[in-house]
């Protein structure tokens, strides 16, 4: 749970809420009440208000100790998001929809067999599936840096010096919202995890593309000053050497710097042996020998975590807006 210090007193206490309630299955007022250490009364206005504005949550009841006691749930069914990830296929970059509610579960999946060859074709792909069911927001991950809004970094060429999120919005009438691929799918293990409160580090390696890091620290993404944090292709690792020694190097320059709790190796299509595996742990703990703490993982899958961080920053966005607006 974050608070943003730019909002006023009353919308702090209102992202506070609907934060306890996205981190908590239900809760009662007095149950929030200590939590946050508000009075009851201040509870029960800050939901009236939430509760007279949107859907976003739903109340019930439970039985304790004989009397009926009034939760509140977050409804993740009450608004819809349109996913977009574009995924490395082949030597080619293509894009995957997905319809999903607050939580990431798919209501809708259509992949575009089309390499993506300009921001026309791309968009006109999000329009058609948009078009009948439309999402509260649309949230696109790309394998790119956006600097001033503007993609700068992509392996998408087509797509370098655009505006892609006003491109999306100008073709569905639908806020959107780009987000670097590697950032997403960090961002998802690290909630699934329960690592985002914590320091969390994936590094992705495509099979034809530059790697790539994404950095989570205390629930927070870590974009860097300029935006460009995790474009590690511009490191001084050679990325022609083997993909093992690439990861012993990348991972060794990650537990030195920033001593994280968790790293994700992103590399299941490179499809290295367990005794590959072993032996890249081993020789980083051989030449990290102070270091106990963090854990490697290479089990997991980046195109689910990537599709997970992107509801989970979609949703984090669209319960944003309620306290904003």
């Amino acid at each position: 749970m974050k608070t943003d210090f730019r909002l006023s007193a009353r919308q702090q206490n209102l992202q506070t809420i609907l934060d306890l309630l996205d981190e908590n299955e239900q809760l009662s007022a007095k149950e929030l009440s200590a939590l946050t250490g508000l009075s009851i009364v201040s509870i029960n206005k800050l939901l009236a208000i939430i509760l007279n504005n949107t859907e976003i949550i739903t109340t019930d009841y439970v039985n304790t100790r004989g009397r009926r006691a009034k939760i509140y749930r977050l409804n993740y069914d009450a608004y819809q998001l349109g996913i977009v990830s574009l995924v490395e296929d082949g030597t080619e970059i293509k894009a995957t929809y997905f319809l999903t509610n607050l939580q990431g579960k798919v209501l809708q999946k259509q992949f575009n067999n089309q390499t993506i060859t300009s921001v026309e074709q791309l968009t006109e792909f999000i329009k058609s599936q948009t078009a009948s069911n439309k999402p509260a927001k649309i949230i696109i991950g790309v394998p790119g840096a956006e600097l001033d809004g503007y993609l700068q970094i992509s392996d998408v060429k087509s797509l370098q010096g655009i505006n892609l999120s006003l491109a999306i919005e100008t073709a569905t009438d639908i806020k959107t919202v780009v987000v670097n691929d590697v950032n997403a799918s960090t961002f998802g293990a690290a909630i699934e995890l329960n690592e985002s409160q914590n320091i969390a580090v994936g590094i992705y390696f495509p099979n034809n593309f530059a790697p790539g890091v994404g950095i989570v620290i205390n629930n927070r993404l870590i974009n860097g000053a300029d935006g460009l944090a995790g474009e590690v292709e511009y490191s001084t690792i050679d990325q022609n050497a083997s993909l093992s020694k690439q990861i012993i190097e990348y991972t060794q320059n990650i537990i030195s710097f920033l001593d994280p709790n968790l790293i994700i190796i992103y590399a299941e299509k490179s499809q290295l042996s367990n005794l590959q595996i072993d032996q890249i742990k081993q020789t980083i703990q051989r030449r990290l020998p102070l270091h106990e703490k963090y854990k490697i993982d290479f089990e997991r899958s980046f195109e689910e975590d990537y599709r997970l961080g992107l509801a989970t920053i979609g949703r984090h966005k669209i319960l944003n807006d309620f306290i904003v607006d």
